[in-house]
Parts: structure tokens; sequence; C-alpha cells
């Protein structure tokens, strides 16, 4: 019998240009996190996720470390229209039928617990029985092991399952492994993925979807935390100078907030090190992450990263790119990354990296310590006035052409708001857009009703 390739079918006809392909795990406890329906029922996760647009889901059956059951997987088979994934410690071609009888169009064969040969007998079970076998590995010798076979849809456990997820394991697993990915196989990113950032890390750097349970059962809104980490765009929100609208920021799902923090140029968001500083002590999502925007010399920059503890740092002044690649480099020595501005005018472009050409800037910054680049339509100076038009033709394309191309993050940045945001994220395609002024009512001063607009334009 032909393989049921309707989870995978489902899978490639995301709209990428809108939505991450992101698998929600449903699953009733972890053995690192504790309980994770909080007295909810997984069926009805199952409908909320659905509501939010979930291509597909996947349900965690085993019972002694993690609660599940067949019971649930039909329940939730029986009560949603999208293909559901079973993932157990399966054994034998009688849990593969178990599975096809419940609903499910995929089951979970594990190469760590079943080994090669007991792998690719259940393997070929799966296909005589129509149902998807999704292959995880969690090596190289494993993913080698899967090109063997075909699979359709591979998964790189970011965790050891050997050790029920109790490890450290994270993201970074799945991107030092995925250029041993075979051609052909959509490639998930599995477990200890915490936010929207760390899944499009993985996509850029080949995963061609994520799948996440825990970060997201955590969430306070499990619905808008499912449409945030999957936005095809992310949102970078700077500019907050208080506690409160850092808290209002992370209500909204905003993946990257930020302060200023002393700026060479008398900027209206400037802060002191030691305001920002309690900002960033407020902070209590795990679903977003901090930037710092600040400029000038390596011991300035370096000084401030290993004060705040920050996620970013920001690079937005007339730094030269050898001093850019410098600060990024030590950076880097203590898990900070860098973003580095790019100024839309030529002069200042010429002046900063011995070019205007935006495309060989880029180039030189993709070949550098740089983690993140953005391409801002305003001047250093300038962050309060108009800059050039990033909607324009010629320059959109072009910044489209790079974005698709670039390994690193690309943000936009100047100018954007609730207004022109759409046409933006629809034009060029970034990874992230980048704003300040437009999320305020003046300066310094956040405004919930433009920060929802901005989120509702780019979450679908």
């Amino acid at each position: 019998m032909e393989t049921n390739l309707r989870f995978v079918e489902a899978l490639k006809n995301v709209d990428r240009t809108k939505f991450q392909p992101v698998i929600p795990d449903i699953k009733c406890f972890s053995p690192k996190d504790g309980d994770l329906m909080h007295g909810r029922n997984p069926v009805d996760i199952a409908r909320c996720l659905e509501r939010a647009k979930a291509p597909v889901l996947s349900v965690v059956t085993e019972e002694k470390e993690f609660h599940g059951s067949m019971d649930i997987l039909r329940e939730i088979c029986a009560s949603v229209t999208v293909p559901v994934l079973r993932k157990d410690f399966i054994e034998t071609g009688k849990d593969i039928e178990e599975t096809k009888a419940a609903g499910a169009s995929a089951i979970l064969l594990m190469y760590s617990c079943l080994g090669k040969e007991k792998l690719h007998e259940l393997y070929k079970i799966a296909i005589e029985l129509g149902v998807t076998p999704f292959v995880e590995t969690h090596n190289k010798e494993e993913l080698i092991w899967a090109a063997e076979l075909n699979a359709p849809i591979i998964g790189i456990n970011n965790r050891n399952i050997l050790e029920l997820e109790r490890d450290n394991g994270d993201f970074n697993t799945s991107k030092n492994l995925l250029s041993y990915a075979p051609e052909g196989s959509l490639v998930i990113s599995e477990s200890s993925i915490k936010n929207g950032v760390e899944v499009r890390d993985v996509i850029k750097n080949g995963a061609f979807g994520a799948l996440v349970g825990t970060a997201l059962l955590n969430a306070p809104d499990l619905e808008k935390a499912y449409r945030a980490i999957s936005r095809s765009t992310g949102i970078k929100l700077c500019g907050i100078m208080n506690p409160e609208d850092y808290r209002l920021v992370e209500d909204y799902y905003v993946d990257i907030a930020g302060v200023v923090v002393d700026y060479p140029v008398n900027v209206p968001w400037n802060l002191e090190l030691e305001r920002a500083k309690e900002i960033f002590q407020s902070a209590r999502s795990p679903y977003t992450k901090n930037v710092v925007v600040t400029g000038g010399s390596l011991r300035k920059v370096m000084n401030i990263a290993n004060e705040l503890k920050t996620d970013y740092i920001q690079i937005h002044y007339t730094e030269t790119f050898k001093e850019t690649d410098a600060i990024a480099e030590e950076l880097k020595k203590i898990g900070v990354q860098a973003i580095r501005s790019i100024p839309l005018n030529p002069k200042s472009r010429r002046e900063m990296f011995g070019t205007s050409d935006i495309q060989r800037i880029a180039k030189m910054l993709e070949e550098s310590n740089v983690q993140g680049i953005l391409f801002d339509s305003r001047e250093a100076g300038n962050a309060a006035e108009s800059g050039i038009n990033i909607s324009e033709a010629d320059i959109a394309s072009l910044l489209k052409g790079i974005a698709a191309d670039s390994r690193k993050p690309v943000l936009i940045g100047g100018g954007i708001t609730e207004d022109n945001v759409s046409d933006i994220v629809g034009n060029i395609a970034p990874d992230y857009i980048d704003i300040m002024s437009g999320s305020e009512d003046e300066p310094g001063k956040k405004s919930e009703a433009k920060i929802k607009a901005l989120v509702s334009a780019v979450t679908f």
C-alpha cells in the first residue's frame, strides 16, 4: 500500500511567505519540566492549535514518563481535521497498526531506541500500512542511515531521548548537523526550542521546520504564542525606556526587545546603563530576547554587554567594517550576538565600509563575526527624522534578494509603521522588521494600540 503522505503534504503546503512550519507537540507531562496541562484538556489544546492555523499536530502517547495515552490520541484525531503524528517509544508492527486505527497519519521511529536494523524493519511496515514514518535522529551516523531509507521526513532531536530530554541539549545540535541531512527530505528540528527567534534560526540554517512542545504549552496564551513563533517575519522593537513598556512588548510576544544605551548621538531614547539594567531585570518572558543599541569603541561596547547580559548588541554608529568585526568577535566569546546596521545612504556606506555597494557590504558581513544584518533607512543621528523610502521598488527588490540569499538573519528598519509594514513584509520578506518610532505616541512612550496593529499585520 502506498504511504499516506498527508502529514508531509500538509507541511509542504504551508504558505511560507506568512508562516514557518512549526509542529506543535502536545504532551501532558515533561520529566524535566513537570505538568504541562495546567488543568487543561489535551483535546481542547489540539482544537486551539488548529484555530491558530497549525498545519499538523504531534501527540505524545507514552504513559509512564510523559503521561500520555492512546485514548488521548484517538480523541484528538477525532476532534481535528489536520494530520496527527504519534510520538512514543514504538517497538512493534502492532504499535503501528494501533496508530493507524487511532486515526494518526504519521508515527515517530527513533534510531536511538531501535537501532538501524529494527528501525528499517518498522519503517517498511509503516510504509505498507500507509502511515508516514517520521524518522528521528540525534547524530551524523543516524542522519546517514536515514538517507539510506530516502525518508520523506526526518527529525533531529536536540536532546537525548534516552535521558528523557533531561539533558541540556539545545537548538545548536540541529544547526551543527543540518549539513549532513539528505537532500529532498523535510528536516525538522525537535526539542528545546523556546521562541520564534530559535525557530527562524534553525530554518535559516537549513531546517524545513521545527517541532515545539514545552515552550508552547507553558505560554500564558497558547494561541498567541503559536502564531508568534510560527510567523515568517519576526518583530524587533526598540527604544523601550521603562519596565512597563517592556512588559507590554512581552505581552504581545515581540521576538526581540531593545533599549538604547550610551549612544554617541543625543537621540530621545538614550538611557544610562543602570536604567537599562533595571528594565532588563524586569524581563519575565522566554519568548522575547534582549538587544542593546549602541555604538563606539570595543572597550565601551564590551562593558555594556558584560554589565547587561544581553542576547544581542546592535552596532549602530559609524564603526568601520574592521571595527565592527573586531567587536563582533569579542562579543561572540561571551555568548552575545552582534547585529550591524547598514545605512541606505550611499555616502555613509562608503565611509563606513569602503564601498557603497549594498550587496558587497552584505557579503562582507555574511563572512564576518556579525550574526544579524540590519538595513536602516535612517542615519545613525537622525532616527527621529524621515529617511530613505524602503518601499521604493528598486530598493525593495534589492533588499529582498539579499534577504533570500543570506545565511544570516536580515532585518529591515527605519520609518516602519502600521500603515506600511504589510507592504514592506510582502515586498522584501525580511527575517525581522525593526521598529522604534512607529510603535510610539511620542519618543519613549510606547503605544499599545500601535504595537497591537504592527503585530497583527505580520502575524497571520
